[in-house]
C-alpha cells in the first residue's frame, strides 16, 4: 500500500467523524485530530509487533472506499421495476479483485498542478474501486471514484480549474426494489468526468450517469418514475405534525358544531350562501377548525409517541407556488406556521420536505424532494450516517405500498419534475 497517497486521500476527502465507525468496531481509542487519527489507523493495519494486525488490510480497504457513503451526502433514490438478480450480485462481489482495476493508494490528489493531464494521469474515467457487502440486510455497495474539474483561485485571486476525485456509492439488495446513488455534492464543480449540472443545484444527469454505469455489471435494470412522491409527502407531513394529543382531539371533537354554526352565521351574515356554495362552505369550516386546533396546540402542545420523531421545517408545494418555513430549523412546524402548511396541502402537491429529524438524541437535517426519475434525500450541511437515510426511505415506502395498495394510478399524476435541490 502506498500510504504517502493513502494520507493525503484521508487529509482531503475524510471527515474526522468517518473514523468514528472503523475506530469503535475494532475498539480503538479516538484522537482529536484528523491527522493523530490518521496516524493510528497506519499503526492499527500495519503494526507487526503482534501476531495480528488491529484492523486486517482487507477490511482496511473496504472501509477506505465504502465510509464516504456517510457525511453531507446527497441520496438519489431509483424505484426499481425488478428486484436485482440475486445471483448477479453475489457473483460481482466475489469477482471484486478481478473487477477492480484501480486501487485508490495507487492514485496521487495531492497533485495540484495546473496542467490537469498531469495530475492524477490514472484516474480516467468512471473506475470501480470496491464492491462492499452488509451480510445483515443482504445489499451490495459498489463504490466508484471519478475525475471531476472544480474552479478555484490562485494566489492573486484569478480563477483557474482544479482535478479532483469524485466518490459515488450505489447501493442495490436483491430483497428490495430500490437503487441509490450517494455521492458528496462538490463546491464549485464544473463537470464529473465531463458530465455538467443541468442547472446550478439539478446533479440529477450526473446521478444518472452513475446509475447507468452501474448496469454495465449488474444488468439493466429498469426504473419507475417516483410519481407517488407527491401522494407520499403528504402522508408524511401530516403524520409528522399529529399532535398526538388527547385534549386537543377532545376539545376538537367537541366544538365541531359550534364551528359549524359559527360559519354559517357569519356566511349569512355577509349575505354568502352557504347551502348553495358547499365547496365555499366546507372550505371556512376548516379554516376555522384549522385555526382553532392551532391555537389548542399552542396551548396544550405536542405529544410525541415515537422514540425516533420527525419535524417538518419546510413544505414547498409545486415547485414555487407554496413555500412554508418555520422561523426556526430547530423546531418543526406548529401554530400558525402548521395551518399555513396545511391549507396549502389542500391546494397543491407537495414535491419537498425539509425534515428534522432525532435518533439517539442526536439531530439530523435534511430534505426530500420529488424527482423525474428518482427521488433525492440530501443533507442540509449536516452529517447523516446512511443507516438515517435508510430510515427515512423506509417511512417513504410504506407510503408508497398503502398508495398502490389503495389503487394508486400513476397514469393521472402526469410526467413528475426533474429534480432541481432548493437552496
Amino acid at each position: 500500500m502506498n500510504w504517502d497517497n493513502i494520507y493525503k486521500l484521508l487529509e482531503m476527502y475524510t471527515q474526522h467523524k468517518h473514523y468514528h465507525i472503523l475506530f469503535d468496531k475494532y475498539r480503538i481509542n479516538r484522537k482529536g485530530s484528523g491527522r493523530a487519527m490518521a496516524a493510528l489507523l497506519f499503526q492499527a493495519v500495519n503494526n507487526k509487533d503482534v501476531l495480528f494486525s488491529a484492523i486486517p488490510e482487507e477490511a482496511f480497504y473496504d472501509w477506505l472506499t465504502h465510509h464516504q457513503i456517510d457525511g453531507n451526502n446527497y441520496s438519489f433514490v431509483y424505484n426499481l421495476v425488478e428486484k436485482p438478480d440475486v445471483s448477479i450480485l453475489k457473483k460481482m462481489y466475489d469477482n471484486r479483485k478481478e473487477l477492480i482495476k484501480l486501487k485508490l493508494w495507487e492514485i496521487n490528489p495531492g497533485n495540484e498542478s495546473e496542467d490537469l493531464d498531469s495530475v492524477m494521469p490514472n484516474l480516467t474515467g468512471i473506475q470501480l474501486i470496491g464492491v462492499h457487502k452488509d451480510e445483515s440486510k443482504n445489499r451490495y455497495t459498489f463504490s466508484f471514484v471519478s475525475p471531476c474539474i472544480v474552479h478555484g483561485k490562485r494566489d492573486d485571486g484569478s480563477t483557474r480549474s482544479f482535478k479532483k476525485m469524485f466518490f459515488t456509492h450505489c447501493v442495490v439488495s436483491s430483497d428490495n426494489y430500490e437503487c441509490k446513488v450517494v455521492f458528496n455534492p462538490t463546491a464549485n464543480l464544473d463537470n464529473v468526468n465531463g458530465v455538467q449540472k443541468i442547472k446550478r443545484t439539478d446533479w440529477s444527469e450526473i446521478a444518472n450517469m452513475f446509475f447507468a454505469n452501474l448496469k454495465k455489471y449488474i444488468g439493466d435494470i429498469k426504473i419507475k418514475a417516483p410519481l407517488w412522491i407527491p401522494n407520499a409527502l403528504s402522508r408524511f407531513v401530516e403524520d409528522a405534525t399529529k399532535h398526538n394529543n388527547p385534549i386537543i382531539t377532545r376539545h376538537s371533537f367537541n366544538y365541531e358544531e359550534q364551528i359549524a354554526s359559527i360559519a354559517t352565521d357569519l356566511l349569512n351574515k355577509a349575505e354568502l350562501d352557504p347551502v348553495n356554495d358547499q365547496a365555499m362552505y366546507i372550505r371556512f369550516i376548516q379554516d376555522i377548525q384549522f385555526s382553532f386546533e392551532a391555537q389548542l396546540v399552542e396551548k396544550y402542545g405536542v405529544i410525541q409517541e415515537e422514540s425516533e420523531a420527525f419535524e417538518i421545517f419546510r413544505q414547498r408545494s409545486d415547485g414555487v407556488t407554496h413555500t412554508i418555513d418555520v422561523e426556526s430549523r430547530e423546531e418543526g412546524l406548529s401554530g400558525s406556521a402548521a395551518q399555513a402548511a396545511k391549507r396549502s396541502r389542500g391546494d397543491g402537491d407537495i414535491d419537498l420536505l425539509g425534515v428534522n429529524f432525532r435518533k439517539d438524541d442526536r439531530p439530523y437535517k435534511f430534505l426530500v424532494e420529488q424527482g423525474r426519475d428518482a427521488y433525492l434525500v440530501r443533507g442540509t450541511n449536516t452529517f447523516i450516517e446512511e443507516e438515517v437515510v435508510d430510515i427515512v426511505i423506509r417511512r417513504l415506502n410504506q407510503y408508497r405500498d398503502e398508495i398502490q395498495a389503495a389503487g394508486f394510478s400513476i397514469e393521472k399524476c402526469g410526467e413528475g419534475t426533474a429534480i432541481a435541490a432548493s437552496e
